[in-house]
């Protein structure tokens, strides 16, 4: 199970924030230039942001490819969901 895992270079999703980084970073340098704090707090707010989200799609990937590697009997098996329960309202 663990050769048929796919690596994720994420080379899309990398260069898209560093873009998005590289844009803000131009954006907050030119606010403090021209003295509009709000829109340097902002600015570092989005930098923030970006970066916390790249960062946490990637710890997600991490943990399902480690729990996907976990050997038991339910070895890379995916947990049944609950049934439905059907009611009349």
């Amino acid at each position: 199970m663990a050769a048929d895992l796919i690596p994720k270079s994420r080379t899309f999703s990398k260069r898209l924030v560093i873009a998005c980084v590289v844009l803000a970073w131009v954006a907050l340098f030119y606010s403090i230039y021209s003295a509009q704090a709000s829109v340097a707090v902002a600015g570092f707010s989005f930098i923030a942001t970006i970066a916390a989200g790249y960062m946490g799609v990637g710890h997600m990937d991490l943990r399902q490819l480690l729990t996907a590697l976990k050997q038991g009997a339910d070895y890379g098996a995916v947990p049944e969901p609950p049934p439905i329960e059907m009611r009349d309202a």
